[in-house]
This record gives C-alpha cells, sequence and structure tokens, in this order.
C-alpha cells in the first residue's frame, strides 16, 4: 500500500512556477498544438523501480456524432468564451489553467482517499506515479500558457482535460477519485430515499404502480418538478473538483471563491478532511443547499425557465416529454439529483416516456462512471441490476424499481472519458439507443436532452439548441461555481442555470 507522509518535502513545485510566469504575462515562444490534438508534455521520471502498464489510448471505436445533432448545422462543443476564445487567445487559456492548477490540492486528497480504498490492492509506488504525473500535467500546462500561439491553434479546454486524463492513464493511474466516488455514492443512497419520501409527499407519481390511480393535480405537480430541480440544482454544488464550494457550504458559508488556490504543501488530516463529508454532514449540508438554491431564497434564478418546464409537464394531453437523455456530472450528491429528475420526469409522463441516464465510460475526475451509476440504481431502487449485472437487495424504491423493471429508466454509457462533452463523439451503445427510440417517436418536439453540470452543460454545450433537430429541447441544468464561468456568462457565483432552448432556434 502507497505511503503518502514521506512525500511531504518532495511534491512537484512546478503549479507555483506555472502560476508565476501566468502572473508575469506568461510565456514567450511557439507552441505546435492544435484543437483536440494530443499534445505530448515533457515527463517527470518516475523514481520507483515498477514500471507502470503500458499507455492505452482510450477506445472510441464506434463512436461517432449524437443522433439528435442535424449533420447540416455544423456543431461544435465551444461553449462561447470558453473553448473558443481559449483556441484564438493565450489570456484566455492562462485563465484557464490557473483554474485547472487550482484543483490539485483537491486531486491530491482524493488520490489519498483512493489509496486508502484500493488497500493491499494499491500499486506501492501509487505515491510516486500521482507525483510524477502532477509533474506531467504541470509541464503541459506551462506549455499551454505560451504566447506565439497562432489564431484557433491554441489548446482549448477540452484538450487540457483531455490531456489530463491521457497522462494518468499514461502513469497508471485509471481512476484517482475512486475512493472519494465510492464514498459519496454510499453516502448519496442513504439520502436518496428521504428525498424521494418528500418528493412524493408533494405530487405522488402512482402511475407507476400497478393498480392506483395519478393524482392529476397540477398545482401538486408543478410543486414536485420545481423541488427536484432545486435538489438537482443543490446536488451539482458538491463538486469535488471545485472543492471549496464544499467547504464553503460545510461552514455554511456560500461566498467563498469556488477554485482553490494551487498549494505544493502537503495536506494536513484536518485539511484533507474537508474534501470529505459523513452521512450525517452530507443531510444538514444538502439542506442548507436547497434553501440557497431556492427559487424563492434567491429571487429567481439568474436563467430562469422553470415556468416552461413546468408547462410542459402539467399538461392534460401528453405531459412532459417522451423520450428523455440526461448527461449526468458528478457522482454522489449530484447523481442523485439526476436520478430523482429521470423519475420525475418519467412519472410525469406516465407509461409511454423513457428516459436514458448516460454517465461517462470511462473515469475523468469526480464524475460518475455508467458502471457506478449501475450500482447506484440498484442501490437505492432494490432489487435492480448492480453494475457486475447481479440482482441487489437493499432498500426499495418501489417507483424507481418499476420503472427500472419495465425499460422507462435505464442507464447508457457516453462513451466519453471528459469531464467536459462533445456530441461528435459519443458513443456505440448511446447511439444506438436513441436511433432506436428516435424510430418509435420521430418527432423532435417530443425528446428533451439534459446538460448536468458546468462541464458539459456552461464549458461546452452552453447553447447547444441550434444545432439539434427541429422541436429538440435541451436543459442545462448546473449551478455557476467558479468565477472564470461567472464572467463569461455574465452571472455571479453560485447562480442557477435552469435554461430551456428548442433545437433549430438561435
Amino acid at each position: 500500500m502507497a505511503t503518502w507522509a514521506s512525500s511531504a518535502t518532495s511534491m512537484p513545485l512546478a503549479a507555483t512556477r506555472v502560476r508565476a510566469r501566468i502572473g508575469a504575462g506568461g510565456a514567450t515562444g511557439r507552441v505546435a498544438l492544435r484543437p483536440r490534438a494530443r499534445a505530448v508534455p515533457r515527463a517527470a521520471p518516475v523514481t520507483t523501480s515498477t514500471t507502470p502498464p503500458p499507455f492505452v489510448d482510450f477506445d472510441t471505436t464506434g463512436c461517432g456524432p449524437f443522433p439528435l445533432l442535424d449533420p447540416t448545422r455544423g456543431y461544435t462543443h465551444v461553449s462561447p468564451g470558453v473553448c473558443d476564445t481559449c483556441a484564438d487567445s493565450a489570456e484566455a487559456r492562462r485563465a484557464w489553467v490557473e483554474l485547472l492548477l487550482g484543483q490539485l490540492p483537491s486531486h491530491r486528497a482524493n488520490a489519498e482517499r483512493t489509496a486508502k480504498f484500493l488497500g493491499d490492492e494499491c500499486p506501492p509506488d501509487y505515491t510516486e506515479r500521482y507525483r510524477a504525473w502532477e509533474g506531467d500535467y504541470e509541464a503541459y500546462l506551462e506549455e499551454v500558457s505560451k504566447d506565439g500561439v497562432p489564431k484557433g491553434a491554441g489548446a482549448t479546454l477540452l484538450d487540457m482535460v483531455d490531456e489530463k486524463e491521457r497522462l494518468l492513464r499514461r502513469r497508471g493511474l485509471d481512476d484517482m477519485f475512486a475512493g472519494m466516488k465510492a464514498g459519496e455514492n454510499a453516502i448519496a443512497s442513504v439520502l436518496f430515499h428521504s428525498i424521494a419520501s418528500e418528493i412524493d409527499g408533494i405530487w405522488f407519481p402512482a402511475r407507476t404502480i400497478d393498480g392506483d390511480t395519478p393524482d392529476d393535480d397540477a398545482t401538486a405537480k408543478a410543486a414536485m418538478i420545481r423541488a427536484v430541480i432545486e435538489c438537482c440544482l443543490a446536488g451539482n454544488l458538491f463538486d469535488a473538483g471545485a472543492a471549496a464550494a464544499v467547504q464553503g457550504v460545510q461552514v455554511g458559508d456560500f461566498c467563498e471563491p469556488c477554485v482553490v488556490e494551487p498549494d505544493s504543501r502537503e495536506m494536513s488530516e484536518e485539511e484533507a478532511g474537508r474534501y470529505r463529508l459523513d452521512a450525517n454532514q452530507l443531510a444538514e449540508v444538502f439542506a442548507r443547499a436547497r434553501a440557497r438554491v431556492s427559487r424563492d431564497a434567491s429571487g429567481g434564478w439568474r436563467f430562469d425557465s422553470l415556468s416552461e418546464i413546468v408547462s410542459r409537464c402539467v399538461k392534460t394531453e401528453n405531459p412532459g416529454w417522451r423520450r428523455i437523455v440526461v448527461f449526468c456530472d458528478n457522482a454522489g450528491a449530484d447523481v442523485m439529483g439526476m436520478v430523482m429528475l429521470a423519475r420525475a420526469l418519467a412519472a410525469v409522463g406516465g407509461d409511454d416516456t423513457k428516459v436514458a441516464l448516460v454517465a461517462n465510460t470511462h473515469a475523468a475526475l469526480n464524475d460518475v462512471t455508467h458502471a457506478e451509476l449501475r450500482g447506484f440504481l440498484s442501490s437505492v431502487a432494490g432489487g435492480g441490476e448492480s453494475s457486475t449485472g447481479d440482482r441487489a437487495g437493499g432498500p426499495s424504491d418501489p417507483v424507481l424499481a418499476a420503472q427500472m423493471e419495465r425499460g422507462r429508466v435505464t442507464a447508457v454509457p457516453s462513451g466519453q472519458f471528459s469531464t467536459l462533452l462533445d456530441l461528435n463523439r459519443t458513443g456505440p451503445e448511446l447511439n444506438a439507443w436513441v436511433e432506436e427510440e428516435f424510430r418509435s417517436v420521430p418527432a423532435g418536439e417530443e425528446w428533451l436532452v439534459v446538460f448536468d453540470g458546468m462541464g458539459r452543460g456552461l464549458e461546452s454545450n452552453w447553447n447547444p439548441a441550434p444545432y439539434f433537430k427541429d422541436g429538440v429541447n435541451a436543459l442545462n441544468l448546473a449551478m455557476v461555481k467558479s468565477e472564470i464561468n461567472a464572467k463569461r456568462l455574465g452571472a455571479e457565483v453560485y447562480d442557477c442555470v435552469v435554461k430551456l432552448s428548442v433545437g433549430g432556434s438561435k
């Protein structure tokens, strides 16, 4: 098992150097980087006799454009002010490099947690591999920060986060956040049942239970939808990639910046504990987060399409949407919110509604993976299929269990390995599901695509509607958790985004 205490004085200091260069106005020289290109940074040597497994790049066989895209409309994943500006501007790249460097303390804390989680299965040189990866990534970020790159040829944000994952795997670190995600998912699965009970007390989705009569009270249904969306927003706050958000809610203070300043020193156990919550803490903090994101408390969300969503859900005939694709974000409280949303929308739509909960095929930071999502669904539904294909017991949510049994809520892998989302490279299983269902429901207005979180719905796919087939609805659902995103959106940190748009519209 890896030992971390001995590495306190030998952690990479490149973050400080990179920040110094950024503060001094950036580096000079040209960098031969193109958007979406694989950059090859200089590697920091691994001071161990154990050789990591050979690097194998991510398998993208069968990946292709998301079938709901209109191929004539020229989709790119770029979100105005993020990826396109990064490609054109060294200043913009350096701003994102600063943010990515600021995440390193949380990465280190969670790598340590994963080492403990793996126990005897943890490679003996895990610490050295992690330290070497930090050196790799800091060197790469220093390189992409340089001036002198032709307009349009600079590294995009997608390049930066994709390269992070490739560099991790070159060091044999497949899932640096595995320990954190396992713990957060377990805690959230306990919290799920109390939240579901509360939601059902507002409007009980009886149409999913054999022999019961649907509750068609429009007022109650509207209140339920609003409560579920508020749970989604509260869940999205819990992002270990923006660890100060967690720290902020722990102390009940939603005013601190979300980005932790880079720091190469060893964390104390008390400091590392800021990145962890137990079940009681999560329940307490989640309640405070819900109060904070409440539409009433905020005086209305910064981007607010609640009325349009509610109007769609309370229709007398054909309420809701027939087919829904939900791109999930983080493990833990966030995925709990997305499962709650899928459960609610499936109930509103009735027996002809199907929801695909989509998660990354491969690990990326604290984003939930497809395997982890299946395990979470099993744990909260009870009797659902686990990540291993076994039937699981435990506490049962009869509503979700019935929906899963009937194929109305299902988990589908995205084919992706990034914290951002490029709809030009979605996986074959997701594309096959959409293509099959589109044959049954070919009307675009009967489809809803949900983009959860900053990476998928703010930093990429901020304005997806112009690229979709006519009528397809897109819902961006997130909380703004960084100053850089707040600035480009004309918002404030902790502002809520509930933005519905229609395919084909500008």
